[in-house]
């Protein structure tokens, strides 16, 4: 008996490692593009922090979905600190259509240009399956002296 109960453990244990392993390979490989369908997203203006930082750069967050393709979780992947919060807030409402690992990667370009803007507008776009730009020009400098 007692070699029977050791048996039945050592082939769950093995089961176990087995299917850890084929998880962890399926979350490895590269996801392609064309798993990625965004449903519907919001618009997200460039933050004012960063923008009167002068900060720019890409933010690239992996999303998990539910079978809805609601965005049950988001991590930020790399990208500028200050930038973060923002898109995390942002992706967590979009909704995806659901792929077989039920995961997308989004970029977010964050970038400041020269240029003469009428206000502290930023312009967001979806680009192709998950690249969302989000442009904006820099801050107006006072230069008006006090006397």
């Amino acid at each position: 008996m007692k070699m029977y109960a050791q048996t039945i453990a050592l082939m769950v244990c093995l089961a176990t490692i087995g299917t850890l392993s084929w998880v962890r390979a399926q979350q490895d490989s590269p996801l392609s593009d064309k798993d990625i369908k965004v449903v519907s997203f919001e618009e997200l203006k460039y933050p004012a922090l960063a923008r009167s930082a002068r900060i720019q750069g890409a933010v690239i967050v992996r999303v998990r979905v539910d079978d809805q393709g609601r965005v049950m979780e988001a991590i930020a992947v790399s990208g500028p600190e200050v930038l973060i919060p923002s898109a995390l807030t942002n992706v967590k409402k979009w909704v995806f259509e659901p792929n077989a690992r039920k995961i997308a990667l989004i970029v977010y370009s964050f970038t400041i240009v020269d240029g003469r803007c009428n206000s502290d507008s930023s312009l967001f776009i979806l680009q192709g399956r998950n690249l969302a730009t989000v442009t904006t020009c820099p801050p107006k400098i006072n230069t008006a002296s006090s006397r």
